[in-house]
């Protein structure tokens, strides 16, 4: 393959049988992947394995090898990645070779079968799911001026008061605790994706658990609701847009109950 320079794919497509990974840049780091916000880092990954320097060695030349050695068109990935109107590679990533890190490869067309060693395998083998944007939102904590949480009937509202912290109520709260709270609003990610048919029957029309952040005059910054699955839950924006789903411990991170952010003292009471 030749190398490839650093701003020249625009286009990768992974396919095998019915199964495509159509990934495609729209801005200088802005793309998708099947029609989704792909995860910037995953892309820089694959750009980077695209463009390495590996080892790549003979090892067959012959037909009778294809189905095998996982490079026919059956048992193969093929990847194309493109660049303007061009194709600048086409290959077929085939079965693991004896080494974890290698995979069989060939180019369509051709008999000559190659060990490649490197992590472009590994990586043309992911689902859509591993491409895409696993970022829900990014709020800097040192902007956070107020945080409301609803738990089932539970509802309560932590604010800031100068320097300190307080709770619904007048109650004081454990700085400390409230603290480590905002922090974990600084990256929020999911741990996967409701499918479209999971994303049709899902209503959110009396979400478990809610969450709004924001600043300190009151602009929301962040609001998400969540509804529970069959492992964790399944959460969104209340205006709607993209399902994901969060795992149990990560939501009660985002939403404690409001003795966890009370001062120890007045908790043990």
């Amino acid at each position: 393959m030749a190398a490839l320079g650093a701003g020249d794919a625009d286009t990768i497509a992974i396919t095998r049988g019915a199964d495509s990974v159509i990934l495609g840049k729209h801005a200088p780091s802005a793309w998708t992947v099947n029609g989704f916000a792909a995860g910037q880092s995953a892309v820089d990954t694959l750009l980077e394995a695209l463009r390495d320097s590996v080892r790549v060695e003979l090892v067959a030349q012959s037909p009778s090898s294809f189905a095998r050695m996982g490079v026919d068109s059956a048992g193969g990935r093929l990847v194309r990645v493109g660049g303007g109107a061009k194709t600048l590679a086409l290959f077929i990533v085939g079965a693991q070779g004896p080494e974890y890190d290698a995979s069989y490869v060939r180019r369509p067309g051709d008999a000559h079968i190659y060990l490649w060693s490197g992590r472009l395998p590994m990586l043309v083998a992911r689902g859509v799911d591993q491409w895409r944007d696993h970022q829900i939102a990014a709020v800097a904590p040192e902007s956070i001026g107020t945080v409301e949480i609803g738990r089932g009937r539970l509802r309560y509202t932590v604010h800031k008061q100068g320097a300190t912290w307080a709770l619904t109520g007048a109650r004081s709260a454990d700085s400390a605790a409230v603290g480590r709270l905002i922090q974990r609003f600084r990256t929020v990610s999911a741990s996967g994706f409701a499918t479209a048919r999971q994303t049709d029957s899902l209503r959110f029309t009396r979400p478990q658990r809610r969450v709004t952040v924001r600043d300190a005059q009151g602009r929301e910054l962040l609001a998400l609701a969540f509804d529970s699955a069959a492992t964790g839950f399944w959460v969104r924006r209340p205006s709607g847009g993209a399902v994901y789903r969060m795992d149990t411990w990560q939501v009660d991170q985002l939403t404690p109950r409001d003795s966890t952010l009370l001062p120890k003292a007045a908790h043990t009471k």
